[in-house]
């Protein structure tokens, strides 16, 4: 099984009494999505939920939110050149 990286400050945070009641729906967004949640506890972060990857899964569904519709690999090999470009021009070598 693959890492999970999760990016808790900007993830959706929900109390403990709203994730207890509505489980099935913050898991459902969750897959759908790909972003993870934060269950919090006395106002402190409790528990995480998060998507598992999927081994084999084309890159697009790997993409997060809203944006998957829009992670061809047209795009995604603009964004690979644009990084690149932008590693040579700060370190004037290869990433």
């Amino acid at each position: 099984m693959g890492t999970i990286a999760v990016d808790i400050v900007r993830a959706e945070r929900y109390g403990l009494a709203d994730a207890k009641a509505h489980l099935s729906d913050l898991v459902a967004t969750v897959e759908q999505t790909g972003e993870a949640c934060v269950i919090m506890r006395y106002g402190r972060p409790a528990a995480c939920i998060a998507p598992l990857p999927v081994e084999g899964a084309p890159s697009a569904k790997r993409a997060k939110g809203m944006l998957a519709a829009y992670a061809g690999a047209e795009k995604r090999a603009q964004e690979a050149g644009a990084f690149e470009r932008a590693m040579v021009r700060k370190h004037d070598n290869a990433a």
